[in-house]
């Protein structure tokens, strides 16, 4: 057996997904995947008690075997949670340098300020985090790149 288990086989493709890569938006920018089942299972509607991890890690297993895409949080909790798992998992997320367009996409996309200045405040810190996730699994997206531009190359 490799390293993921075999109770993935029939399960969707699970991308944590860094905010502003364009999860939204992909069906409406990527005709192809107007066909497909998508669930976007943000981690805002969980109270980040101990534990909480655990339980929104069983609703991404749950929701995996009904949809194709699986849209998930990037908080370090749940990656940790996913590999000791060992549920295969994509992490798509932007190039450092990306910051200023990341903050220009999170205006445009009508976010309050408090929203934009928390990422601002821990760009360097979510991004290293990512960056030294130990992962055959990552994409990082360049200037102007969106998850519609890469989504094809995750299988």
């Amino acid at each position: 057996m490799g390293l993921f288990s075999d109770r993935n086989i029939k399960s969707g493709i699970i991308i944590s997904g860094f905010a502003g890569i364009g999860k939204t938006g992909l069906q409406e920018y990527a005709p192809f995947y107007s066909q497909k089942k998508i669930f976007d299972l943000s981690s805002s509607f969980f109270r980040k008690n101990p534990g909480w991890e655990k339980v929104y890690c069983d609703l991404i297993e749950s929701v995996a075997k009904n949809y194709d895409y699986v849209f998930i949080s990037t908080h370090n909790m749940v990656i940790d949670e996913l590999i000791n798992r060992q549920i295969k998992f994509y992490v798509v997320y932007p190039r450092k340098y990306c910051k200023d367009e990341y903050i220009q996409r999170y205006f445009n996309r009508g976010n309050s300020e408090e929203y934009i200045n928390k990422f601002v405040k821990n760009w360097d810190f979510f991004i290293d985090m990512l960056d030294n996730l130990q992962s055959d699994y990552k994409i990082t997206l360049r200037t102007g790149q969106y998850l519609s531009d890469v989504i094809d190359r995750l299988r």
